[in-house]
């Protein structure tokens, strides 16, 4: 079980860092990155429950946000 732990942290942080070296951001913001992604590397798990936890009511908010802002682009294109 260690061994796919770290697997998974391995891959995790350097597809973060690699991510972390395109970015075009302030070098403040790069190393808030940079520790976000390390612990999101050591703590994999615990993300991922709570990524399964709230990805549902995140979906339903994403799905509810799409219609509302379909709602108010029909909107403001009727009273053109």
């Amino acid at each position: 079980m260690f061994w796919l732990w770290l697997i998974v942290a391995v891959v995790l942080f350097g597809a973060g860092i690699y991510r972390l070296g395109t970015m075009n951001e302030p070098e403040s913001i790069k190393n808030d990155l940079f520790w976000m992604f390390l612990l999101v590397s050591i703590f994999w798990p615990i993300a991922l429950a709570l990524g399964i936890l709230a990805g549902p009511f995140a979906g339903l908010y994403w799905l509810g946000n799409r219609k509302r802002e379909k709602l108010k682009k029909e909107k403001s294109t009727d009273n053109k």
